[in-house]
């Protein structure tokens, strides 16, 4: 009569949860060692121990549904109704759809206010929740209700605001006006569920990340040509630092992240940036859950650095002319600096001295007259 299939993916909860439980466990034993020192106002613990117990209990909570996930996904939930046969043949059916769907996006907010101005009398917002946690990490949720006629347009639209990460639908059949299957029954489609989250793109992993390392004799030229690289593969630069040594060595650190389907054509024009060293590649695995590879990320650590100056490559007569003269010149600054150094010290001593002089030939003129 009625048949559902659906499967439900839990793997982004289960490691949210876990994550959290982490982090309550070390909260608990932080509460438990203030208590154990027991200083501070009676009010103060008291606070302290009304803490501990709301922490406990989001403890016992997380587990629980932990040990409800491990207990299901290790078995299919198969549900069966029996009922007497009707010969009555339906007078219809009614398809019911409802799809899940996952987006990355770099600004989520703006996403989910993008969706919400999609109302309209054809598409209807039962839930709209923008989370913010305390790390700063923003995320949102939400439901809506399309009329059938409208559902792949709006599902693509919904679609081109991010990258999708995952996207199922689960239909459902529904006899309305009698029982049983009739090949000429009437069927109509209910308003499609669109269920949907966003995340933001830095707090989706890499699918592949690569370390490398580019040896080159103009590190900030060859940094601000691996910016027009990424940006002309469709990537972009996650963070980027530069640095030089006493020695003259140059270091240029990048992250940038890109489109799996872009990878090689990037890693074949980095080659033009110098001579590639220590390549190391690492990909993670996501069993159980549908990904788009081509468009999934990836990134990429490069390491630009030169080998600096600290011998001179420079020869020949002009080479040796050129160093003498300016060590000439730096030992004359150097000797009029010392000179200066010497007159600003004895300055002070040889206008006393003259002073002391001039003061006592007064005093004696002063006594012939007398």
């Amino acid at each position: 009569k009625n048949q559902a299939l659906g499967t439900e993916d839990v793997t982004k909860a289960y490691f949210d949860t876990e994550a959290r439980l982490k982090n309550a466990r070390v909260m608990e034993q932080r509460l438990i060692d203030m208590l154990k020192t027991k200083t501070g106002k009676v009010s103060d613990l008291l606070q302290v121990e009304k803490e501990l117990g709301r922490v406990r209990e989001e403890i016992e909570k997380m587990q629980g549904e932990l040990k409800y996930w491990d207990s299901q996904i290790q078995f299919a939930t198969v549900t069966i109704s029996l009922a007497e046969k009707d010969m009555e043949e339906p007078a219809g059916f009614l398809i019911k759809e409802r799809s899940q769907l996952a987006l990355y996006a770099p600004d989520v907010e703006k996403i989910y206010n993008d969706i919400k101005a999609l109302a309209s009398s054809k598409i209807q917002i039962t839930n709209a929740q923008l989370n913010r946690d305390y790390s700063g990490r923003v995320s949102a949720i939400m439901s809506i209700l399309v009329a059938p006629e409208e559902s792949d347009e709006v599902i693509g639209r919904v679609k081109s605001f991010g990258r999708v990460e995952n996207f199922q639908t689960q239909t459902e059949r529904i006899a309305q006006g009698g029982a049983g299957m009739a090949e000429n029954a009437k069927t109509k489609r209910d308003k499609v569920e669109l269920n949907i989250t966003i995340s933001r793109e830095e707090q989706e992993q890499a699918f592949q990340q690569t370390n490398l390392r580019i040896r080159t004799s103009a590190v900030d030229e060859k940094a601000k040509d691996l910016r027009s690289l990424a940006e002309k593969h469709g990537g972009r630069i996650r963070s980027s630092t530069f640095s030089r040594d006493p020695d003259g060595r140059e270091v240029a650190d990048v992250l940038l992240r890109l489109p799996m389907k872009n990878y090689p054509m990037l890693m074949q024009s980095l080659q033009s940036l110098g001579k590639i060293e220590n390549v190391s590649v690492q990909r993670q695995d996501r069993t159980g859950v549908q990904i788009d590879e081509a468009s999934a990320p990836a990134d990429v650590s490069i390491q630009v650095y030169s080998q600096g100056n600290i011998v001179s490559h420079e020869s020949g007569p002009l080479a040796t002319l050129r160093r003498t003269l300016a060590q000439s010149a730096g030992a004359i600054m150097w000797s009029l600096r010392m000179i200066g150094v010497a007159m600003a010290f004895l300055a002070p001593w040889a206008i006393a001295l003259v002073a002391i002089v001039w003061i006592a030939r007064r005093a004696i003129r002063a006594r012939r007259k007398l």
